[in-house]
């Protein structure tokens, strides 16, 4: 970014910054950049050109490293109590769904 004694509108501000005037007017808000005013209402407010840049580097995100797991090796599948139920379900012939007609079916 061109550094120097350039003052900048907050929408020329935000486009060079590729973030929104809101994300601006928060910074400000927060104290994290400086702005100049030049008349009497927020719409006057400047930034030079130098305070965006130090305010680009110092916002700028960094992620966190990834953490590593350890591998483990693979013992098979697992057997769960869904499992063993299914295949009982199955083995009697009889669902949730069957068990839910046949009360359907008493109730009429």
């Amino acid at each position: 970014m061109e550094s120097g004694n350039k003052l900048l509108t907050l929408a020329q501000a935000a486009e060079l910054s590729a973030c929104s005037t809101k994300t601006l007017r928060r910074a400000i808000d927060a104290g994290e950049l400086a702005t100049v005013r030049l008349g009497q209402s927020a719409k006057s407010d400047r930034i030079h050109a130098a305070d965006l840049d130090a305010w680009w580097q110092r916002s700028r995100y960094v992620p966190p490293p990834m953490p590593v797991f350890p591998k483990a090796p693979f013992m098979g599948p697992l057997v769960s109590d869904v499992d063993e139920r299914l295949q009982k379900l199955l083995a009697t012939k009889r669902t949730k769904s069957a068990a839910r007609t046949a009360t359907v079916h008493r109730r009429k």
